[in-house]
């Protein structure tokens, strides 16, 4: 068993990001697809980003250069 499979079975280094909203249901392995996604589908930046269904503290628009 390689490393990262060891980890992926631990718990670590899977990661899933996407936002506490009841219609958004995508989720990424980084925070800048999460962003990505945001920007170019129109969501709403105005939700807290979540990091394997727990939330994180922050708005995705916190996280959006302007």
């Amino acid at each position: 068993m390689s490393d990262r499979e060891i980890m992926n079975a631990k718990g670590f280094g899977s990661k899933k990001y996407s936002l506490d909203c009841s219609y958004y249901d995508k989720e990424f392995d980084s925070l800048d697809e999460l962003i990505d996604d945001i920007g170019s589908s129109g969501m709403d930046p105005n939700y807290e980003i979540t990091c394997n269904g727990k939330g994180i503290g922050e708005q995705a628009i916190d996280m959006i250069p302007f």
